[in-house]
């Protein structure tokens, strides 16, 4: 009998290869779960045959394929077929309760007695994820401004506007979630000179990613790479995978609209567990965990720290429920910022959003060039340089053995011979191709490395400034709408003040970019060009040493 699968998550086939395509909640036959590499094959419902993603789909029995047909019959005929509340809510706790557990690579597929799942988060998330359960309502979808307006009248003409329609619009307002955040949670904005900055963290730490070690469950059914994670304020470890930091990057990206985060490796779906990639995947997390660490606003946040600090798996799954049903995300962040009194002039702001905006399209434009330029060398060296330095080499070595076949015959002598310097030689320079071979390793990888993480920094501030330009044209409408006495100046002041709590925490964030950059890029250059100095000062001495084998 067939086995049945259901898609969690949808996958594009690569045009031409064998891969196929597959949307959320599509049943597809299974036809071979030997294909190695995480990838099985089986046929989708448009009837064509080919690969795709073990960790994307989930096994069902036969009674579910025939319920799942059966929903989709009634729904065809124009019934309907509602989840009632407990189905949904237990779908989610079995995801919960199984928090450890996806994104692996299975041994063997079977059909369970109960038909669970038997891999729930894949490669690539979906926007169908069974996060979106947790996603907080947006204050602004059903809007009463009882408490921001002085007149029926103008409630009535605010509600009505289709421009405050969203939860940024509410927070300009001065609506939705007021509860009192915690200490932690809370951030300031000083003065900086001419410019702004988050108040600094005086109380700095690191942690270092090590250790990566693949372990497994289920008697090898589940198979996985684990990190220890430990925090320099306690010095106690924790284990984390790969899913753990994609979790924590989502939370990151919901919660700071206004804060750009550094990415993650690129996912990767085969090799996952060679010991080359797992090392370079360690240290490219290692460089997310050091620019969050260095941020004085991520450093302090409540998700960060539950992620770095659990140990027990019912506190972590008490606090990722928290911090998925938190709802101070996006610009409804903007409560826990305090920035100075002083009002923004609003030729001040414009100039510094101008002058980001150009600022970040050069510099993206320019990291972007430099990225393929460090992978081009990284390329040189290992293909190129190796076997350019190595077939000198060989070219030695071969006129080697051709002259030590005259030498046989030559009367003996006590100096060197020619065809023994020659072979020498060779070896020095074919040594010298395997160290280019193995150099960027030491300089151009880690530069490509930091290289993205700016890359990642830079495609998040369009977004960012974006959302400021959304704001200010809210701001232009309710003074519009105050120039129509259809808004208190009471209620335009708050609107001010809270459109600049907006324009500081965009001002605050381009100046710790600045600093950040200052000392991050200057220690990247130097690195490299370190490694750089001492390959080729070890291609100087292996010279020398090829001079000192011909004698005079």
């Amino acid at each position: 009998m067939s086995s049945y699968v259901r898609a969690l998550y949808e996958f594009s086939g690569e045009p031409g290869s064998s891969e196929i395509s597959i949307k959320v909640g599509e049943i597809l036959t299974v036809t071979r779960t030997d294909v190695g590499e995480g990838w099985w094959e089986g046929k989708n419902s448009q009837g064509e045959i080919g690969l795709f993603p073990a960790a994307y789909v989930e096994v069902m029995s036969a009674a579910d394929v025939k319920h799942q047909q059966s929903s989709t019959d009634n729904q065809n005929s124009g019934g309907r077929y509602d989840a009632t509340a407990d189905e949904y809510n237990n779908e989610g706790d079995d995801w919960e309760d199984d928090w450890d557990d996806d994104n692996d690579t299975y041994s063997e597929i079977g059909p369970s007695n109960n038909g669970s799942r038997l891999q729930t988060n894949p490669l690539t998330h979906s926007a169908s994820s069974y996060d979106n359960k947790y996603l907080p309502a947006t204050p602004g979808d059903d809007i009463s401004l009882s408490s921001a307006t002085t007149g029926s009248n103008n409630n009535a003409t605010l509600k009505k506007s289709s421009m405050f329609g969203k939860s940024s619009d509410s927070f300009i307002l001065g609506l939705g979630n007021k509860d009192k955040l915690a200490d932690s949670e809370q951030v300031q904005i000083v003065p900086l000179d001419n410019f702004y900055q988050w108040q600094p963290n005086y109380q700095s730490y690191s942690v270092i990613v090590a250790s990566p070690k693949k372990e497994s469950k289920f008697k090898g059914m589940k198979t996985f790479i684990a990190y220890q994670l430990t925090p320099s304020f306690n010095n106690i470890s924790v284990s984390r995978r790969y899913k753990h930091f994609d979790w924590l990057h989502e939370r990151l990206v919901d919660k700071f609209c206004l804060i750009p985060i550094p990415p993650l490796p690129d996912k990767q779906i085969s090799g996952r567990y060679e010991e080359q990639f797992v090392e370079h995947r360690r240290v490219q997390l290692q460089e997310f965990v050091d620019w969050v660490c260095r941020h004085p606003v991520l450093s302090r946040c409540e998700v960060w720290h539950h992620f770095l600090t659990c140990t027990d798996e019912k506190v972590w799954k008490m606090g990722k429920r928290k911090a998925e049903r938190d709802t101070y995300v996006g610009i409804t962040y903007c409560w826990a910022i305090s920035p100075p009194e002083k009002q923004l002039l609003q030729s001040y702001v414009d100039s510094q959003m101008d002058s980001c905006s150009q600022f970040i399209h050069s510099m993206d434009l320019s990291v972007r060039n430099l990225l393929a330029i460090s992978n081009d060398m990284t390329k040189r060296y290992q293909t190129q340089s190796k076997k350019e330095f190595q077939r000198i080499g060989d070219g030695l070595l071969d006129l080697s053995r051709a002259i030590c076949i005259d030498e046989r015959r030559a009367p003996p002598s006590n100096n060197k011979s020619l065809s023994e310097s020659l072979s020498k030689i060779g070896d020095i320079f074919a040594a010298i191709g395997q160290q280019s071979g193995e150099q960027p390793k030491l300089d151009w990888i880690p530069f490509s490395d930091r290289l993205h993480i700016y890359r990642g920094i830079l495609s998040s501030f369009p977004d960012i400034l974006s959302t400021h330009k959304g704001a200010m044209q809210k701001r232009k409408e309710c003074e519009r709408l105050a120039a129509e006495q259809k808004m208190s100046n009471s209620q335009m002041a708050d609107v001010n003040r809270r459109t600049d709590i907006i324009s500081y925490a965009v001002i605050a964030e381009m100046s710790h970019f600045r600093m950040e950059r200052e000392i991050h890029l200057k220690q990247t250059l130097k690195s490299l060009i370190e490694e750089q100095i001492k390959f080729y000062a070890g291609i100087v001495s292996r010279l020398q040493d090829a001079y000192t084998q011909i004698d005079d």
